[in-house]
């Protein structure tokens, strides 16, 4: 109940406020002159003019009292309280317009000498004594003056305390100290992945990292190979072009022997003229199934690069429920009736891609590419050279390649059904040489701990 009464009282005195007349200096005057003049009580003309009497007291003696010093020559008066108000909103104006122009001249100096400032640049230890004493004789504020000057708080009072403690010398930037890194590998590794990138130089510095885990059984980024590599120059560009290719393909397969992919290929051998090369691919696992170096491009050279092909994969003699899709292009052995023939007398059945789209057999074209990068850095005199060059190349593809593609397996790995097991190993070998790194790292570290 007397929480209510005190509501209600508070608002009357509120709407009082609120709806009080405001007086003019000259009805001021007027009242206090009315007042003097006798005609009618002090009482009644505070009831008249709807003035507390208190007020028209304090009116009559400012007034007395201004008039008197007037009198007596002294034009000088006390402000009232509305005047000192406006004087300090005035002050205060003047300060910031002040502060402003001081912050605009400096900035105005920094950007002519090419040092616009900023939250993120490094300055010298004379700017920093210059922002300090900046701020500190501001008329702004701290918060106001480092805003324009778009520098944190934090690092203008880190400066500050450092400025206190050290003088200028303690504003001088400090190299950064590196501190105890776990996942480090020791100098032994270092020296070994160095060898190893010596030993092989063809090899990117993805293949040697995955070469050392697999061969040595302790892990190693891609990352600390190439910086290691790069520590000692010996980050050189390939002898042939690189070319990024798609993420993935739109249809994948999913198993080995599901589709593969076959084209020709040409070389020229000095003397000879131009030899054309077979390649029955495997589009899962990306591995050579079998290959002939040809004089043309006929279809009993496809026919007879597929009967390697059967024969390699035991598909002509083991039944089978589904014998591989053939993907091909459209060119003229592969649209002809003889090779219809033969893949229905196989039981096969034949894909051609898009007319003027060779993205369709990517991975044979990408095969093609990673072959003649290689090949084609050598002349040829006689075939046997070149099928020599080839049966090596084919070798080091299937077997000790590493594929990106492929989880950075070989396509033997894949297509022989060795690639989940290898993952896992990997896998293993990495958990265990972090764990080797961070016990080792731990033992140091109770080491510094009882010495100091």
């Amino acid at each position: 109940m007397m929480t209510s009464k005190r509501s209600v009282e508070h608002t009357v005195r509120d709407i009082r406020r609120r709806t009080r007349k405001k007086y003019s200096a000259e009805e001021k005057i007027r009242i206090v002159l009315e007042g003097l003049r006798g005609e009618e009580s002090i009482a009644e003309l505070c009831r008249k003019e709807g003035l507390n009497p208190n007020v028209y007291y304090r009116w009559s003696k400012d007034f007395l009292e201004a008039g008197k010093k007037r009198l007596s020559g002294d034009i000088v008066r006390e402000a009232t309280s509305d005047e000192v108000k406006e004087l300090r909103a005035e002050t205060s104006a003047l300060k910031e317009t002040l502060g402003e122009v001081v912050m605009e001249n400096r900035l105005l100096k920094k950007s002519v000498l090419g040092d616009g400032g900023g939250r993120y640049m490094r300055y010298l230890a004379s700017d920093k004594v210059e922002i300090i004493q900046l701020v500190q004789n501001s008329d702004l504020s701290v918060r106001q003056t480092l805003t324009r000057l778009d520098i944190h708080k934090s690092t203008f009072y880190n400066w500050l305390k450092r400025y206190e403690e050290n003088g200028v010398d303690g504003l001088e930037d400090k190299k950064p100290i590196p501190h105890a890194v776990w996942n480090k590998i020791t100098e032994d590794h270092c020296e070994a992945v160095i060898e190893l990138a010596l030993e092989k130089p063809d090899l990117s510095p993805r293949e040697l990292a995955v070469n050392y885990t697999d061969n040595k059984a302790y892990f190693v980024s891609e990352s600390t190979v190439y910086r290691l590599l790069k520590e000692q120059d010996l980050i050189t560009s390939p002898a042939y072009i690189l070319m990024e290719a798609s993420d993935k393909f739109q249809q994948p397969t999913t198993r080995v022997n599901e589709m593969w992919q076959t084209d020709f290929t040409y070389f020229k051998i000095i003397g000879w003229g131009w030899y054309y090369l077979s390649t029955v691919l495997d589009d899962y696992s990306r591995y050579i199934i079998a290959w002939r170096l040809c004089t043309g491009m006929s279809s009993r050279d496809v026919s007879d690069t597929l009967d390697d092909a059967l024969r390699f994969t035991g598909l002509d003699t083991v039944k089978v429920n589904h014998k591989p899709r053939l993907l091909s292009d459209n060119g003229p052995c592969y649209i002809s009736g003889e090779l219809a023939d033969y893949l229905e007398e196989n039981g096969m059945t034949h894909t051609r891609g898009r007319p003027y789209h060779p993205q369709t057999q990517g991975k044979i074209e990408r095969w093609h590419r990673s072959m003649k990068n290689q090949i084609l850095l050598h002349h040829y005199y006689f075939p046997g050279e070149l099928e020599e060059q080839l049966q090596r190349f084919v070798s080091y593809y299937n077997h000790e390649r590493y594929h990106e593609s492929l989880d950075n397996l070989t396509p033997a790995d894949v297509f022989y059904g060795r690639g989940e097991e290898i993952l896992s190993q990997r896998e293993l070998i990495k958990q265990n040489t972090l764990a080797m790194r961070r016990q080792m790292h731990y033992d140091k570290q109770q080491v510094k701990h009882i010495t100091y």
